[in-house]
């Protein structure tokens, strides 16, 4: 595989499971009271705490499993399912258990937002985790790994971008367009789990 195919891979598999399209409703509900400064900054220091999580558990996390000895096949199959329910909760619309916890926040966490839920476990949670830590897996060497975290920053800096014109995109959008989006990403993310599964049993077998 290329660089530029490897750093392709890692940004769309995760812009895809950090989903900051189907989380703007969220973001402008929560923000909805704030100026459009104030939402900005809330918006910027949320992603980078979210940067700085991902790629903490990300680097670290291979070597939590290695003590523990869990394999990476195993985790990749398990990845897999955790990512179809997910996929198959934005593809018919249903509310996923992160949103559930943020609705539980938003009342509970009024002045901290920012942190939680925003930053985790909205755009930094089990899913982007668990699929961060299997490509990860993969990058056999210093420049691939490099290109993993420039490509994760990018990601996320994106992702900013989007949550900064939130307002302007949600207009242009409206509500039907948002779920449209939603569901096109379910499908994508939904072949990714397919073969995240079928990446590990063949590890596996071997």
């Amino acid at each position: 595989m290329s660089y530029l195919a490897y750093f392709g891979t890692v940004f769309i598999s995760l812009f895809l499971v950090v989903d900051v399209v189907t989380n703007l409703p969220i973001f402008l509900s929560l923000t909805e009271k704030y100026s459009t400064i104030e939402r900005k900054a809330i918006a910027k220091k949320s992603l980078l705490v979210a940067l700085g999580v991902q790629l903490l558990f990300v680097i670290f996390g291979n070597y939590v499993f290695g003590y523990l000895n869990i394999k990476l096949y195993s985790f990749s199959i398990a990845g897999g399912i955790l990512l179809s329910i997910v996929s198959m909760e934005m593809l018919f619309g249903h509310k996923t258990r992160t949103e559930y916890h943020e609705e539980k926040d938003r009342k509970e966490e009024q002045e901290n937002i920012t942190i939680v839920p925003l930053a985790i476990p909205l755009h930094t949670g089990p899913a982007s985790i668990v699929t961060g830590m299997i490509i990860f897996g993969e990058a056999d060497t210093l420049i691939l790994k490099s290109i993993f975290i420039f490509s994760t920053i990018c990601v996320y800096l994106v992702s900013m971008l989007i949550l900064i014109k939130s307002g302007l995109i949600f207009k242009i959008f409206k509500p039907l367009g948002m779920r449209v989006i939603t569901r096109v990403m379910g499908l994508i993310l939904l072949t990714l789990a397919v073969q995240f599964v079928i990446n590990g049993i063949k590890e596996a077998l071997k």
